[in-house]
């Protein structure tokens, strides 16, 4: 199998009543919030393997610490499997997958070119894991590997230190292509960003027969260690540029994913955020609602769901769970509306996640108080305007921003207001 995790024997019991307790009656309903196949969920709840990121997810779903029950000693021991073993692994349900012209088509064209880089932002919650996964899906497997690394794994230690982050990359990296002894025998490190550039051109890129589509998802778990990022991040803008007159970087065709950036790096010149395709993933529109809401078999109209929409626009992840609520825990659309906004509504643990974050930054908190007491926008400046934005709480109106969805309005209006 890929690079993967599972929970601790000791905890199985744990996670099981963590499903029933979050409201969840059967394995198979957690599963279809999640988009996953109910064979992973059931892997996760007995103790097997899963793909680490689907890990991470089901963890967070349940309000599970996934550092306490993660069994760290089999990693190791589990990573050193190839690229289409991982696909498998990470296989996910697309039977409720929403597609958003021209996204799909657009991420596949660039995938497609040699030296491609795809760069895919967005706040958390619009869909940037189950994009890439279907990305995957369609590419030929004939044609290229495939690796997917997410900086989730990462620890404080490795994300803090340039030396150790460059050696973790390349060596799951390697273990996930099944050259780990390759790596044993020919990394050179104490070298800077020297060290990982030599080593993916000469041997890993030439020793491959096909190219390869590298998936490094979360890389802004990286941003708060500023220094480390701005040099890691500069490798991506120099491969790419490489790739325009080198044979040998023109089979890595890298796929970047991270939430809406919480921090500019302080050289944009060496940064790729202003390198190759971008993907700013958009809301739904109401017809790709209407989509969803047929493939739940949910007896809701237009009418019914444009209501819906009238408060959480088209966030992928809150309209899903409208959606879910509404048609599986037999929640009407009247007490959904009317309860959306409260600590105990539909959406509870998605503001409180929201709420403790403004919470942590008290400029942030000042200035989304100030947003959802106007009746116009506000100009907060350009810094918080933009971190703001960034959390996915705003959006802007030329120079000035505004709630981004009138669910923020009335739960952030009554919580900041003392």
């Amino acid at each position: 199998m890929g690079r993967s995790l599972k929970v601790k024997s000791e905890y199985i019991p744990r996670v099981k009543q963590a499903v029933r307790r979050n409201g969840y009656a059967t394995q198979q309903l957690l599963a279809e919030e999640l988009g996953f196949a109910k064979s992973t969920l059931s892997l996760f709840l007995n103790g097997k393997s899963i793909s680490n990121l689907n890990f991470f997810e089901i963890c967070q779903k349940l309000a599970l610490d996934y550092q306490e029950i993660a069994d760290w000693d089999e990693l190791e021991e589990t990573a050193a499997a190839t690229s289409e073993d991982e696909g498998e692994n990470r296989a996910a349900d697309f039977s409720k997958y929403v597609e958003r012209p021209p996204v799909e088509q657009l991420c596949l064209e660039t995938v497609s070119q040699a030296g491609s880089l795809l760069r895919i932002k967005s706040a958390k919650g619009m869909g940037k894991t189950l994009l890439v996964d279907r990305i995957l899906s369609q590419v030929d497997k004939r044609q290229y590997k495939t690796v997917s690394l997410s900086f989730l794994q990462a620890s404080k230690g490795i994300l803090s230190d340039l030396d150790r982050l460059l050696s973790w990359v390349a060596l799951i990296i390697s273990k996930k292509l099944g050259l780990a002894a390759l790596f044993q025998e020919k990394w050179q490190g104490g070298l800077g960003l020297y060290s990982c550039t030599a080593y993916f051109e000469d041997p890993l890129l030439k020793k491959l027969d096909k190219p390869l589509i590298l998936v490094l998802e979360e890389i802004d778990s990286l941003f708060t260690y500023t220094s480390v990022a701005d040099d890691f991040l500069s490798l991506f803008r120099l491969w790419h540029e490489e790739a325009k007159n080198n044979n040998t970087w023109q089979k890595l065709h890298l796929i970047i994913t991270y939430s809406t950036e919480n921090y500019v790096p302080a050289d944009l010149n060496k940064s790729p955020v202003n390198v190759g395709t971008e993907i700013l993933l958009p809301d739904f529109t109401l017809e790709q609602v209407l989509t969803l809401a047929n493939k739940y078999q949910a007896n809701l109209g237009e009418d019914e769901l444009q209501k819906i929409i009238n408060l959480v626009g088209g966030h992928p992840y809150l309209i899903q769970k409208a959606i879910y609520g509404i048609t599986q825990k037999q929640l009407s659309l009247a007490d959904f509306l009317e309860t959306a906004a409260e600590e105990a509504g539909i959406y509870g643990d998605h503001l409180r996640g929201h709420l403790l974050n403004l919470q942590e930054h008290p400029n942030l908190a000042a200035g989304m108080k100030k947003v959802v007491e106007s009746s116009s926008p506000v100009d907060l400046g350009a810094a918080i305007n933009w971190q703001l934005h960034s959390l996915g709480l705003v959006t802007f109106v030329q120079n000035a921003v505004q709630p981004r969805y009138p669910l923020y309005s009335n739960y952030f209006r009554y919580r900041l207001s003392s």
